[in-house]
């Protein structure tokens, strides 16, 4: 039965020789880069924060179809290069067949990467299904071609193709994911390589299967009346794939330049959630200030240091008999006036300059306030070197939770990591809105033991930042869309605070999850993000 599919007896006589087009194995190249492309594009449209379940489900068919169209478009391009002595006709059904299988498997990709979360698992799985699926597409086309043609294959070179189709798959895979994982600036740039070396693997694996292919004619070939012309193939072929590849690259173009309307939108007002948060930390300061001030003036008001006036107007009397003075019945009181007058100013003196040390703490506390919220303020968008341990001490400068009015533990797991490369004003947003979040989770709760916990680590090439609460937790069908454009559960929130996050997180190349056990029971968001020590 192999034999009838292997060529395992050794090469026949009456095999045809063919040679290639070489305009239309370029051809062939540049259409399966172009997909490859598409393809990338479409896996981050499909995985945008403010896609609805009606547009993911869209944007899963368009993409399947635009990237079947252009691997199926490869292929037949690929087989319409090899040319022989003889026509080659196909067959319609198989034809059509192996276009399904492409879209499915296109389908199957894009599916695999619509998820949230991705595991390693996922993608080698993902990868050796897509890839035998590939293959199946190759070859199902291939029996296209048996109306008047034997094939049968070379196991060596068959099994080879397969192979190569499943590692261009795990790197198709991979490559599609990181390209929605890394900062704008080079999002493009991987992107573009990363087509490239997508559409050379899929080229590998058709031509090392039509390597593998040994032709023979039939005794009873016949051009038949069921076949399709190649030419006219051919012309159907690119005008189908240019024409649905074109309207997925549009779609793809203005949906991008609607998440970059919508992140300006939530980014702004973003901003303007910081910015109530430090006036409203700076009104806990400045009261802070003005309590100090009062007592100030009541302790200068009050002090017993005006006794000093009436000890002035006795030495005055007896300016010129002070002996007259010591021995009058207040003047004999004098050294222990003096002595009690000194202890007294020594500890009003204590109290007045610990009172002036908060004064100018809190002084201090407003500047540093303000200065921070400047920096974050400016629109400008670069990367520096800055020490993560730092700017969490700096967002929880401006969030304000250190407040004793607040009566939130603050536990801080730091581990020792270098300074790194990194968008800091992106970085302070997102760490201000989750700490501003912590804080506030504590409002609906009768919780006397608050607590928030602020942990860093590192694994390998990322960066993980954790803040967790004891607070009022989030329900499991909240989990879902806490991401959400416009989703919130507070009484005076807008839903942007989150999604802003979970945006800029993506814009740094990294992303942000949460996991809560329920009501009650507190959540913790990991902000993972790329760790470039410098």
């Amino acid at each position: 039965m192999l034999d009838q599919f292997f060529q395992l007896a050794p090469l026949p006589a009456d095999q045809m020789k063919g040679w290639y087009d070489i305009r239309l194995v370029i051809l062939s190249y540049i259409v399966a880069t172009s997909a490859s492309y598409i393809a990338l594009d479409i896996t981050g449209r499909l995985r945008d924060l403010n896609n609805t379940d009606i547009s993911k489900t869209l944007w899963l068919i368009g993409g399947a179809l635009a990237m079947g169209a252009g691997i199926w478009s490869m292929h037949f391009i690929g087989m319409l290069a090899f040319k022989m002595s003889m026509p080659m006709i196909y067959d319609p059904s198989w034809t059509a067949l192996s276009m399904l299988v492409a879209v499915g498997a296109s389908g199957f990709a894009l599916f695999l990467l619509k998820a949230r979360v991705i595991h390693l698992s996922n993608i080698i799985l993902g990868g050796i299904i897509l890839g035998l699926a590939i293959a199946a597409m190759h070859y199902t086309g291939m029996e296209a071609m048996k109306i008047n043609m034997n094939i049968h294959y070379l196991p060596g070179l068959f099994f080879l193709s397969i192979l190569i189709a499943i590692i261009a798959s795990e790197a198709a895979l991979w490559l599609a994911l990181k390209s929605t994982q890394v900062v704008p600036g080079v999002r493009f740039r991987l992107k573009f390589v990363s087509a490239f070396i997508m559409g050379a693997a899929i080229c590998g694996m058709h031509y090392t299967g039509m390597a593998s292919a040994i032709f023979t004619p039939k005794l009873n070939a016949t051009a038949g009346t069921t076949g399709i012309n190649p030419e006219l193939l051919a012309m159907s072929i690119a005008v189908v794939t240019f024409i649905v590849l074109s309207i997925a690259f549009i779609a793809s173009t203005y949906k991008e330049s609607l998440n970059q309307q919508l992140l300006l939108t939530a980014r702004q007002a973003g901003m303007a959630e910081v910015a109530a948060s430090v006036l409203h930390n700076v009104g806990n300061v400045l009261n802070s200030i003005n309590v100090s001030s009062m007592l100030l003036t009541e302790k200068i008001s009050q002090s017993k240091l005006s006794s000093l006036m009436e000890l002035n107007r006795l030495l005055k009397e007896y300016e010129n008999n002070l002996s007259g003075f010591i021995k009058d019945e207040r003047g004999a009181h004098f050294p222990d006036f003096i002595e009690s007058l000194t202890q007294y100013w020594q500890k009003e003196q204590n109290t007045l300059l610990s009172e002036l040390q908060i004064l100018i703490k809190n002084v201090d506390h407003v500047k540093n306030i303000i200065a921070t919220q400047q920096d974050l303020s400016r629109v400008t968008e670069f990367e520096q070197v800055i020490a993560i341990s730092n700017a969490l001490e700096e967002a929880l400068l401006i969030s304000g939770v250190d407040n004793p009015k607040y009566s939130i533990h603050l536990r801080k797991e730091y581990e020792r990591l270098k300074p790194v490369l990194i968008d800091k004003v992106k970085l302070l947003q997102v760490l201000v809105n989750l700490i501003q979040n912590a804080k506030d989770s504590f409002e609906e709760t009768e919780n006397y033991n608050k607590t928030i916990t602020i942990k860093t680590y590192s694994q390998n090439t990322r960066l993980f930042i954790q803040v967790s609460d004891n607070g009022s937790g989030i329900p499991p069908e909240n989990l879902v869309r806490i991401f959400a454009y416009g989703f919130t559960t507070k009484k005076s929130g807008h839903g942007f605070g989150l999604h802003t996050s979970a945006i800029l997180a993506k814009e740094m190349g990294g992303s942000l999850t949460v996991s809560s056990e329920g009501t009650g029971k507190g959540a913790t968001f990991t902000l993972e993000l790329p760790y470039k020590p410098q």
